[in-house]
């Protein structure tokens, strides 16, 4: 296999055609040469078959990590290596692989001197995470976000923001099993060897601001929290009938007493820092 594909999001609110244009420069200043741009949201993502029967060996993905995970997901059982660019708003998967590197310098250490890594997920159901799950009322204020990119001001103002701040204060809580406490949202990130766990906190007006305040910022990881310890499983207590989960930013719920897991990635990444920059 010596084909390099990529995957990009046309419909993001950081799309810019010469962006992408540059980008397929790069590679085939690298010698790697794109054969093809599949674009989101009107191409259908590639499968493990197409893939496979294509000979492609680079899957890039620019996009933001929502997007990211769906390609992932659709491309679940090919075992050609993965190229995450920062091509969204947090990029906190390709930080985590690339650090602050630009989308130019990843391409050309990847060209120059391919090197994979498998990643640690979090796992719920069926859902699989690169960068982390949110469970809980605070999830609403995804929509928030969503919103602020789109400019519907009107909607933000009237509808979203005081939606977002009456589940964030009133909404059914949750907690871990085995933990005191319950909190507005769980998040859980992976790491080496375990979960680090945490519990989002909006007790109070000035709390619920400063989620606000993260969440448009594009780094909700920045909102009030109290630290949960670490685990290799996690089971979601709460009296909601659903508990709402944010899987790397895009939207699905789950049922009280289904359980966080530690898991491994089912793709090789194309990893461009040394180990001690991890």
């Amino acid at each position: 296999m010596t084909g390099t594909w990529l995957i990009v999001n046309e419909a993001s609110g950081s799309y810019d055609a010469d962006v992408i244009a540059d980008i397929v420069t790069r590679f085939a200043d690298g010698g790697q040469p794109v054969d093809c741009v599949v674009r989101c949201p009107d191409d259908t993502l590639p499968t493990p078959e197409r893939l496979e029967a294509e000979g492609v060996s680079i899957l890039a993905i620019y996009a933001g990590d929502g997007t990211t995970n769906s390609a992932l997901k659709a491309a679940q059982g090919w075992d050609g290596d993965v190229l995450i660019l920062p091509g969204g708003t947090m990029n906190l998967l390709a930080r985590a692989l690339h650090g602050e590197h630009s989308c130019q310098d990843i391409i050309a250490y990847a060209c120059r001197d391919r090197h994979t890594r498998r990643l640690n997920t979090v796992q719920i159901g069926e859902n699989i995470a690169y960068v982390g799950v949110i469970a809980g009322p605070t999830t609403s204020w995804a929509k928030v976000r969503e919103n602020a990119r789109r400019a519907d001001v009107a909607d933000l103002v009237f509808t979203t923001i005081p939606a977002a701040i009456s589940e964030s204060l009133s909404g059914p809580q949750v907690g871990i099993e085995g933990h005191d406490g319950t909190y507005p949202a769980i998040f859980a990130a992976p790491r080496e060897n375990t979960l680090a766990l945490c519990g989002f906190t909006a007790s109070s007006i000035g709390e619920v601001i400063a989620h606000a305040g993260a969440w448009l910022d594009g780094d909700f990881r920045d909102g009030p929290r109290v630290d949960l310890g670490e685990a290799s499983r996690a089971t979601l207590v709460s009296e909601a009938d659903s508990i709402g989960l944010l899987i790397d930013g895009e939207p699905a719920d789950c049922a009280p007493g289904d359980t966080l897991v530690l898991g491994r990635a089912p793709h090789n990444f194309i990893d461009t820092r040394g180990p001690a920059d991890r």
